[in-house]
C-alpha cells in the first residue's frame, strides 16, 4: 500500500472515529433512554442518595459520567477544528489534556489524509512528500554577479521558481501574482471561498510550488477558473484599497507593516497618526509607533499611487518616539550602485537614489553614517532573512579565505571601538538588512580565514624578529608564497641557504617552508619594535587541492593582468580589497584609477579613489625616485633598512592599481615603468596594470585570466583559479565595514517577546517607564546623610529617590566611576505602581529561578550567558549525538519567541543549502530534538510540539524552557522596578553569567550554520547580552563603590570581563574599587589598560565618557 494510500485510509478511520464519538454516543444514549428530560430536584436528589439502591443510582452515575466526557470530548473538537481553520493554536487546558490530544489526533489525521492525500495522488511525483501545511511567500534574490564564478569550481545555482514557457498559462487562465507573506492556505481562502482548496492551486502550479509548499513573492499562480477578488495582474492585492486592516504577528514592526501594505516603510508616519491612541485587546492602548503587539488591529492607510516611491521622511523629531529601526529591502549584488566615497560619519545628506524610497528613519539622528549612499532595490528581490543565499563569488569554494579573515579581523577591531565608545544604556550600530548575508558569509568564511590571517602575519614577524638578532643575517628575496592546510612555503628569486629555526629549506635553496604545528619564535611584545618584512603579499588564485598563492607586488614591481576584462576587473578588485586590511602590512598605501570606486570606503586610512591618473602616477613616481634616493643616501637596500630600521618611514609601501584604458597615451606611465624595470631590487613601489594592451611588454609580469576564470603565471609555472570580488560585492563589503567605523552608538530597541512583562522591558531587560517619570531623581541629599553607609540607611535612602540608586548623583560621582547620563539611564526613576504593575506581570520568575538552580527539575535549561549548554530529561543518539549541532538547534528555537516555520528554520540552521527546505533531515533534526527536551510534566505534551498539528500553527517552537539569559532580562527589569530594594535582583542577575555570550566550542565555529543565524534583521542577541551583563554590572558596582564595599564592587566588575567585555565600563569600575582599597598599582596597571586599548597619547584619543571619568577622578596622569 503506498503512502498516500495508508494516509487517505487512516484520515477515513480517523473520522469515523470522531463521527462515533461525537454522533454516535448521543444517539446511543437516546437509544438507551438516558437522556434527561428535566434537572432533578434537591429532594429527588436526596431521595435517590438515601434510599436502598437497586441500580438506579449506578446508572445515573455512569450516564452523568458519559455525558461529561463526551461534552469536554466534543467542545475539544470543536476548538481543534476551529483553531486548524483560523491556523491559530490551542492554548493546552491544565487537566483537559486527556480529551486534547486525542481530539487534537483525529482533526489533524482527518485534516492531513484528506488534503495531502489527493494532491499527491494527483500532483506529480515532486509534491509527494510535501507538507500539510503551507508556509508563508518568501523571495529569493539569485545575485547577478554568479555569472562570473568560475567554471573550475562547482557551482551552486538555485531552483528556478517561475513557470517554463511551454507550460505558460493560456490569456484567459485566472492568475495571480505572489506578494510578501501569501500562503497557498490564504490564497485558497481568499480567492476560493476555502482553504482546503489550496492543493488545487499547488496542482496547478507543480514547478512554481516549492517542495514545503512555499510560494515566493513575485511569482505568477495559475489559480482555479472560480477564484473571485483578484486584483490586476501587476498590481498588488490591496492596490485598490484606500486603507487595510492588520493583525500584528510576532516580529511584526509598524515600518514592516506600512512597507508591506504600501510598498514605503516611510508611510510608517501616516499609518501612526491613523491609529494613534487606538484602543486594543487587553485595555492596552496605541501609544507609542515603536511598540506594537501580537494580536492587535491597525488601520494601515494606502497611497492612490503605490508605485510611486514616496519621498524620503524627515528623522523624527527628539521628542518623538521614532518607529522601529528596520531598513528598507535588500538588493541584488548586482543592483548595488557605486559609494560616495564621504567619509563615515559625516552628516551631509547622501544623493538621491533612484528606484524605490532610501533607508528607514532610525531611532536615532545619528545611528547610521549618512554618507554610505543607499542601494536600490526591485520589490521582487527582497529578502526576509529565511532563504539561503548563494555564497558570495569572493568566498565561494574555498577562494577569498584571507580576504575573509582580514575583513572579519578588521570588523571585529570595529566592532571593539563601537563597544568601547557605547554609553551605558545604549546599543551599538548594526548591520542594514540588505548586508546581513554579506556579515554572515564573513562570519563563516572568516572564522577559518582569520586563523590563516595570524598564521602568516605572526610567520613573516617571526622571520624579522629572528633575523634581527643575527648581526650578517638577510631577510630573504620573497616573490611569491604557498599557503595550504599545514604548511606555507616562501618562494624566492635567488637561492639562501640559512634560515632560523623552525623553517626549513629545499635542496635549491629558493624555497623556505614551515608547517602549522612548528614553534614560532613571535614575540608580541615586541611587534611595534620592526617592520612587516613583505607587505605587499597579495592573494592572486588557489588551486582545487587547497593551495592558495599569493604575489609580493613588490618585488613583481610591475605586473600586466590580461584576458578576460571583466575577470582581470575582478581580480584587481580583490587584491585592492585585501591590501586595503592585511594584518602583514605597516604604512602601506593602495591607490585605485578608474575602477573599484565602490570600495572607497573600505578604509580611506590606506586605500584611495581617483580618476587623475597622472597624478596618480605621479605621485607612485615620486615615491619611487624617494625611496632609490634614501637606499643611496642610507647605502641598503628597502628589506636591509626594514629589518635593522634604517630610516624606517622611507620604506613606506605604495601600490598602484590601473584600469584598462585609462593611461592609454600617458608618458608619465612609460617612463615610471622604464625606472621601475631598471630598478634591480625592491622599490617599495608596485604598478598593477589592468587589460593594457599598450603596455603589457613592458610591465615585468604578464598574467592571463581567461574567461573561464582560470590565471596563468607563467614566471612561476602554475595554473590557478583566479581570486574574484564582483563591483556588487565590493560594494557591500565596504559598507559592511565602513558602518561598522561608525561609533554613533543608539537607543536599545523595546523587547521583542510577548510575555507580560516585555511590555516593561526593552531588549536588555531595561525598564521602561514614562519619560516624565525617568529623569525625576530627587535632589541631592544632606552631605552628612551620605556619608552613612547605604546598609544602614535603608529607609532614609528610599525617602532621597525612587531609584535602585537612591543616593545623590552627587555622592556617586565622588565615588564610583558613573556619571549623570549613567545615572539617568541606568536607574531611572520608579514608584510603587511601576512597581506593583512589574511584579504582577511576572509572578512565575521566583519559582522559574528555583527550577534554574535546582539539578533535579525535568524543564529544558539552556545557558546562553556562557559555554552554550543544553540541560534536558531526554538522550540523543549513541551513535552520533551530536550535541553542540543540536545545541544550537535548541538555542536557535528558544530564542524565537513567536516559533518559526519549517522553511525559515530549515534555512537558518543549513544557510549554505538552497534546497534544504523540504529534506528530511529538516524533520529528522527536529525529532530528535524533541526526544532530548522530552514531556512536560505539567500538561503531558512535549516541549517541542509537532509543527503540523493544529497547535503548532505550522510553527515549531520550545514550550516551557528555561533560558539563563531571560532569566537575566526578568531579574533586571524586577529590580529596576523595585527601586532600592531591587539590587538583590541585579546580583542575581550577575550569578547566572558564566562566560562569554554564546561562547562557542571551536567545533562550531565556523562550521555550516555555526549561529550565523545570529546575525539577523531584527536583533542581535550576543550584542545585546553582551551590553546589559556591562551595564547591570556597573549599576551593583556603582552601589557598592557608595556603600563603601569596593570588594563587591570589584566583584562585579570582574563578572563583565568574565563575559568578554571590551568596554571601559569594567576597567574603570575596577579602577574605583582598587582605589577605594588603596590598591594603587592594580589601579595604575587598569588606567594604562584602557589608555593602551584606545591607543591613546591625547585625550581627544579618548571616549567622552572615559576622558570625562578619567579627569574629574584626576587618575588620568597617574599612568606611566
Amino acid at each position: 500500500m503506498t503512502g498516500h494510500a495508508a494516509r487517505l485510509l487512516k484520515a477515513v478511520g480517523a473520522l469515523v472515529a470522531l463521527l462515533a464519538v461525537v454522533v454516535g454516543v448521543p444517539v446511543l444514549m437516546a437509544v438507551l433512554q438516558m437522556v434527561p428530560d428535566s434537572l432533578p430536584s434537591l429532594d429527588e436528589v436526596g431521595a435517590v442518595l438515601t434510599s436502598r439502591d437497586n441500580g438506579q443510582l449506578t446508572g445515573l452515575v455512569l450516564a452523568a459520567g458519559v455525558w461529561v466526557c463526551w461534552a469536554l470530548f466534543a467542545a475539544a473538537t470543536v476548538a481543534e477544528i476551529v483553531a486548524f481553520a483560523r491556523a491559530r493554536p490551542v492554548p493546552a487546558l491544565p487537566g483537559l489534556g486527556l480529551f486534547q490530544r486525542p481530539a487534537a489526533a483525529l482533526v489533524t489525521a482527518v485534516a492531513v489524509g484528506f488534503t495531502v492525500a489527493p494532491l499527491a495522488a494527483g500532483g506529480p511525483a515532486s509534491t509527494a512528500t510535501a507538507p500539510p501545511l503551507p508556509v508563508a511567500a518568501t523571495s529569493t534574490a539569485v545575485p547577478a554577479s554568479v555569472q562570473y564564478a568560475s567554471a573550475l569550481v562547482a557551482a551552486q545555482t538555485a531552483v528556478a521558481h517561475s513557470m517554463p514557457d511551454e507550460q505558460a498559462p493560456p490569456a484567459t487562465t485566472t492568475t495571480y501574482q505572489v506578494q510578501r507573506r501569501d500562503t497557498l492556505w490564504a490564497l485558497a481562502e481568499r480567492h476560493l471561498g476555502d482553504p482546503l482548496r489550496y492543493p488545487e492551486i499547488a496542482r496547478l502550479n507543480p514547478t512554481t510550488v516549492g517542495p514545503d509548499n512555499e510560494i515566493f513573492a513575485g511569482t505568477v499562480l495559475v489559480l482555479p477558473p472560480d477564484a473571485v477578488g483578484l486584483p490586476p495582474m501587476g498590481s498588488a492585492p490591496n492596490a485598490a484599497t484606500t486603507v487595510e486592516d492588520v493583525t500584528v504577528e510576532p516580529g511584526d514592526t509598524l515600518w514592516d507593516l506600512t512597507e508591506e501594505i504600501t510598498g514605503n516603510g516611510h508611510n510608517w508616519h501616516q499609518a501612526w497618526e491613523l491609529n494613534r491612541g487606538r484602543k486594543q485587546p487587553g485595555g492596552a492602548t496605541f501609544t507609542d509607533p515603536s511598540l506594537i503587539r501580537p494580536g492587535w488591529t491597525l488601520s494601515i492607510p494606502d497611497p492612490a499611487s503605490p508605485a510611486t516611491p514616496a519621498p524620503s521622511a524627515p528623522a523624527p523629531p527628539a521628542g518623538e518616539p521614532a518607529p522601529p529601526t528596520t531598513e528598507p529591502t535588500p538588493p541584488s549584488p548586482s543592483t548595488v550602485p557605486p559609494l560616495d566615497p564621504t567619509t563615515p560619519g559625516t552628516h551631509a545628506p547622501p544623493p538621491a537614489a533612484p528606484g524605490p524610497a532610501p533607508n528607514a528613519p532610525t531611532s536615532s539622528p545619528t545611528a547610521a553614517p549618512t554618507s554610505v549612499e543607499p542601494s536600490a532595490a526591485r520589490p521582487d528581490e527582497t529578502s526576509t532573512g529565511s532563504t539561503s543565499e548563494l555564497p558570495m563569488i569572493a568566498f565561494a569554494a574555498g577562494g577569498g579565505l584571507l580576504l575573509a579573515g582580514v575583513s572579519l579581523t578588521a570588523l571585529l577591531r570595529y566592532r571593539r571601538r563601537q563597544f568601547r565608545q557605547r554609553r551605558p544604556g545604549r546599543s551599538i550600530g548594526s548591520t542594514p538588512p540588505e548586508l546581513l548575508h554579506v556579515e554572515r558569509a564573513l562570519q563563516e568564511a572568516g572564522s577559518v580565514g582569520g586563523a590563516d590571517v595570524t598564521w602568516l602575519d605572526q610567520a613573516l614577524r617571526a622571520l624579522v624578529q629572528a633575523l634581527a638578532s643575527v648581526d650578517a643575517a638577510r631577510l630573504p628575496d620573497v616573490v611569491a608564497a604557498c599557503m595550504t592546510d599545514d604548511v606555507l612555503t616562501l618562494v624566492l628569486t635567488e637561492p639562501a641557504t640559512e634560515a632560523p629555526e623552525p623553517w626549513t629549506v629545499d635542496a635549491a635553496g629558493t624555497r623556505w617552508s614551515i608547517r602549522r604545528g612548528d614553534r614560532l619564535a613571535y614575540d608580541e611584545q615586541q611587534r611595534a619594535y620592526f617592520f612587516a618584512p613583505f607587505p605587499m603579499l597579495a592573494s592572486v588564485g588557489y588551486t582545487a587541492e587547497g593551495e592558495h598563492w599569493l604575489l609580493d607586488l613588490e618585488r613583481v614591481a610591475t605586473l600586466s593582468l590580461s584576458g578576460d576584462a571583466e575577470r582581470c576587473l575582478n581580480l584587481a578588485r580583490f587584491l585592492a580589497a585585501e591590501l586595503a586590511h592585511n594584518t602583514w602590512s605597516e604604512m602601506l598605501q593602495v591607490t585605485v584609477v578608474g575602477f573599484g570606486k565602490e570600495l572607497a570606503q573600505i578604509n580611506p586610512d590606506r586605500l584611495k579613489y581617483t580618476d587623475d591618473v597622472e597624478k596618480a602616477i605621479a605621485a607612485l613616481d615620486g615615491q619611487f625616485e624617494s625611496v632609490t634616493e634614501a637606499m643611496h643616501i642610507a647605502d641598503v637596500d628597502v628589506l636591509s633598512g626594514r629589518l635593522r630600521d634604517v630610516a624606517g618611514d622611507a620604506w613606506a609601501p605604495h601600490v598602484l592599481l590601473i584600469a584598462p584604458d585609462v593611461a592609454k597615451d600617458s608618458a608619465g606611465l612609460v617612463r615610471l615603468m622604464t625606472a621601475m624595470k631598471q630598478q634591480r631590487g625592491r622599490g617599495a613601489a608596485a604598478l598593477v596594470l589592468i587589460d593594457d594592451p599598450d603596455h603589457a611588454d613592458a610591465a615585468s609580469w604578464q598574467l592571463t585570466v581567461d574567461e573561464a576564470g582560470t590565471l596563468n603565471i607563467p614566471v612561476l609555472g602554475v595554473e590557478l583559479i583566479a581570486q574574484q570580488i564582483p563591483a556588487g560585492e565590493a560594494a557591500q563589503l565596504a559598507r559592511v565595514l565602513a558602518l561598522a567605523t561608525v561609533t554613533d552608538d543608539r537607543p536599545i530597541p523595546p523587547s521583542r517577546g510577548d510575555e507580560p512583562w516585555d511590555e516593561h522591558a526593552d531588549a536588555c531587560g531595561g525598564l521602561r517607564v514614562d519619560p516624565s517619570r525617568a529623569g525625576r531623581r530627587q535632589p541631592p541629599a544632606p552631605a552628612e546623610a551620605d556619608d552613612v553607609p547605604v546598609t544602614h540607611q535603608r529607609c532614609a535612602a528610599a525617602k532621597l529617590s525612587n531609584s535602585v540608586l537612591p543616593l545623590s548623583a552627587l555622592t556617586y560621582l565622588d565615588r564610583a566611576a558613573t556619571t549623570e547620563q549613567d545615572l539617568q539611564a541606568l536607574a531611572p526613576a520608579t514608584d510603587e505602581d511601576i512597581r506593583d504593575q512589574v511584579e504582577v506581570a511576572d509572578p512565575a520568575l521566583d519559582a522559574d529561578l528555583a527550577d534554574w538552580a535546582d539539578p533535579s527539575c525535568p524543564r529544558p535549561k539552556l545557558t546562553l550567558l556562557g559555554p552554550v549548554e543544553v540541560r534536558a530529561q531526554g538522550t540523543l543518539p549513541e551513535r552520533n549525538p551530536r550535541r553542540q549541532f543540536y545545541t544550537e538547534i535548541v538555542a536557535y528555537l528558544a530564542t524565537r519567541p513567536g516559533g518559526v516555520t519549517s522553511e525559515r528554520y530549515a534555512t537558518a540552521i543549513w544557510p549554505n543549502e538552497p534546497d534544504v527546505v523540504g529534506k528530511t533531515k529538516v524533520r529528522q533534526s527536529i525529532s530528535i530534538v524533541r526526544a532530548w527536551l522530552g514531556t512536560n510534566p505539567a500538561t503531558g505534551s512535549d516541549h517541542l510540539p509537532s509543527g503540523v498539528t493544529a497547535g503548532g500553527v505550522g510553527r515549531y517552537r520550545i514550550d516551557d524552557v528555561l533560558i539563563d539569559a531571560e532569566l537575566f532580562r526578568r531579574l533586571r527589569v524586577r529590580g529596576l522596578a523595585r527601586g532600592v530594594d531591587g539590587m538583590a535582583d541585579l546580583q542575581a542577575a550577575l550569578d547566572l553569567v558564566t562566560g562569554r555570550p554564546f561562547d562557542l566550542p571551536p567545533s562550531r565555529q565556523g562550521a555550516p550554520g555555526g549561529y550565523s543565524w545570529l546575525v539577523e534583521e531584527s536583533s542581535r542577541l550576543d550584542h545585546e547580552y553582551a551590553a546589559m551583563i556591562v551595564d547591570v554590572a556597573h549599576i551593583v558596582a556603582t552601589h557598592h563603590l557608595a556603600a563603601g564595599e569596593p570588594e563587591l564592587a570589584e566583584a562585579a566588575a570582574h563578572v563583565a570581563l568574565k563575559a568578554g567585555s571590551y568596554e571601559d565600563v569594567p576597567l574603570l569600575d575596577l579602577v574605583a574599587a582598587c582605589d577605594a582599597q588603596d590598591n594603587r598599582a592594580e589601579a595604575d596597571a587598569y588606567i594604562a589598560r584602557i589608555l593602551a586599548n584606545h591607543d591613546a597619547e591625547v585625550e581627544e584619543d579618548l571616549p567622552p565618557r572615559t576622558a570625562e571619568i578619567l579627569f574629574r577622578r584626576q587618575w588620568i596622569n597617574r599612568a606611566s
